[in-house]
């Protein structure tokens, strides 16, 4: 909150800052925030930022869990109060979040996520939102429970197994029967590419192993494929022109793909 900046790769385990009546502590990957004592009349901001190829975990002050892919960020004040808890992400994130209620005990407090001028709005469930600035399309996939997504005066209540898809012209779009294995793979250590285009293989790669990958002739093919995300790149690549459909040539940190 008072704009320092810890590099977590580099900080021990054990206690890194104190935010108010927040203790954020450091333990093997995950960044905790413990909350002790009444909540301060100022709200205090953190923000953690992982690079391409980084993946982080954070334990928020209300015991709600989420997990970061690479080149995202997650904006959300040390410690909850009022009537609704309120985060704000790029990139892509998964959460499961803890149902909290309010002092006397009645209803819940609300759980909303803001992402691209939209809002997932949420009462205790698992979901994961993709909102990267590459991709034509803002992703919101409800694992269990329910949430309501919500643009400008659209707003749309999900069920277990459905995505909403929101375009850069606005509009949202509902699909039912999403696999959520495969998109949730990346927190599990996993390339999920299940009918997947070479633009959105091209893009996973590209953060994952800090690299630029450059398309410079139309593929239409698809991949299937699983590939655990501790395989080296120059494997994966070998692996993905076994399919025959795609070749790739290294130039340094940019990669060309060639049909």
């Amino acid at each position: 909150a008072d704009g320092s900046t810890i590099v977590l790769d580099d900080a021990k385990n054990g206690a890194l800052a104190q935010q108010g009546n927040t203790q954020v502590i450091k333990i093997d990957g995950k960044l905790d925030y413990n909350f002790n004592g009444s909540a301060s009349k100022e709200v205090l901001y953190n923000t953690i930022s992982t690079p391409r190829g980084g993946q982080y975990r954070v334990e928020l002050p209300d015991g709600s869990m989420v997990w970061l892919n690479a080149a995202s960020s997650l904006r959300f004040p040390t410690a909850f109060s009022g009537k609704e808890r309120r985060v704000e992400i790029t990139g892509e994130a998964y959460f499961e979040v803890a149902p909290l209620t309010p002092k006397g005990g009645q209803g819940k407090i609300p759980f909303t996520v803001k992402v691209n001028g939209a809002e997932v709005r949420v009462m205790g469930t698992r979901f994961d939102v993709m909102a990267y600035d590459d991709e034509a399309i803002v992703k919101t996939t409800l694992l269990e429970g329910s949430v309501k997504f919500v643009k400008n005066n659209i707003s749309s209540m999900l069920s277990p197994g459905q995505q909403s898809q929101l375009s850069k012209d606005g509009r949202v779009k509902i699909i039912n029967d999403i696999d959520a294995d495969k998109v949730i793979a990346w927190k599990n250590g996993i390339f999920n590419f299940q009918g997947a285009d070479v633009g959105a293989v091209a893009r996973q790669l590209s953060r994952w192993y800090d690299v630029d990958v450059v398309c410079n002739k139309k593929i239409d093919d698809l991949f299937y494929a699983e590939i655990p995300r501790s395989t080296r790149l120059a494997d994966v690549l070998k692996a993905l022109e076994l399919t025959g459909k795609v070749h790739f040539k290294i130039e340094g940190q940019r990669i060309v793909v060639m049909p």
